[in-house]
């Protein structure tokens, strides 16, 4: 079964109908008839109003809340970075920090209440079913490269931008681009928000940028070229470390300045460095193009 929220649903239904020795009798035709209508009027209300795709930029707010509980079932969740500290038992602690034989629960931490975005990508995670119930590699890799790369929940071709993912024994080390989206899912994960496996725990590394000295340097590749063989001009790359760009474009004067504060990963490997000024802006922050280097004003 393929499942898209592009693909368009049934607008007919499945009739109902009288067994052929009833057929002459106009109650009971009458009876079908009129149900088949019914029922054709439900399905007709369900497909053309706007609460059935929560995609919609018009399913917001507290509409989004009433739509997700009351048909789904499914609650805003709480995004929190909580740890819970459980102290109990002789000579756990040193004297007098606990009372003899006491038990004491601690928690520190941070929480906050999922935005519209968030909420509609958890919505989309559980309610997906193109991928299957059976827990695999691949349905882990789908399921979070929608959530990260699907902005409010939207469906997309999850093979284009797939996710580093690592097992060793019932540990998956997940790799992408940093940024509040993948801090969500890290949070989402592992307070078991959503729905995976309780047998296996997930460790998060988040890619970003570094500023190394006044040159941009990236942890690890990912999703980025290795190599400018076949990169079109102006293209960047992860050169070993460092970002580079292909040469042969000269960038354009009214370019808007690219910072390197408010940048992260994906956005710059779709934005290209063609733009980025050859000479050093002397801007602080600034990305310019040091001789096919990217660099740091």
């Amino acid at each position: 079964m393929i499942e898209s929220f592009a693909t368009t649903p049934l607008q007919t239904i499945i009739p109902s109908y009288l067994y052929q020795e009833y057929s002459d009798d106009p109650d009971l035709q009458a009876f079908v008839n009129s149900q088949n209508m019914l029922a054709q009027g439900y399905l007709d209300w369900f497909t053309g109003t706007p609460l059935g795709l929560y995609v919609s930029p018009n399913i917001t707010g507290s509409l989004l809340d009433w739509l997700a509980q009351g048909v789904y079932g499914i609650s805003r969740p709480i995004l929190s970075n909580q740890t819970k500290y459980v102290t109990s038992g002789y000579n756990s602690v040193p004297y007098d920090t606990l009372e003899y034989d006491g038990l004491l629960y601690e928690s520190s931490g941070l929480s906050s209440i999922a935005t519209d975005d968030i909420y509609k990508r958890v919505l989309t995670w559980i309610l997906y079913r193109g991928d299957g119930q059976v827990f695999t590699m691949q349905w882990l890799k789908n399921r979070i490269s929608r959530f990260i790369n699907g902005p409010n929940g939207s469906d997309l071709p999850v093979l284009n931008l797939p996710p580093s993912i690592t097992v060793s024994g019932n540990t998956f080390t997940i790799s992408s681009f940093a940024g509040p989206v993948f801090t969500a899912l890290n949070q989402l994960i592992n307070n078991r928000s959503i729905p995976v496996p309780f047998q296996y725990d997930f460790v998060f590394v988040g890619v970003s940028f570094i500023n190394d000295g006044g040159v941009l340097q990236m942890s690890s590749p990912l999703d980025y070229p290795t190599t400018s063989t076949g990169l079109a001009a102006g293209a960047i790359w992860y050169n070993g470390g460092t970002v580079s760009v292909v040469p042969g474009i000269t960038p354009s004067p009214t370019a808007p300045a690219v910072y390197f504060a408010s940048l992260d990963p994906a956005t710059f490997l779709s934005l290209g460095g063609g733009n980025l000024p050859l000479t050093n802006p002397a801007n602080t922050g600034q990305l310019w193009n040091n001789g096919g280097l990217v660099s740091i004003s």
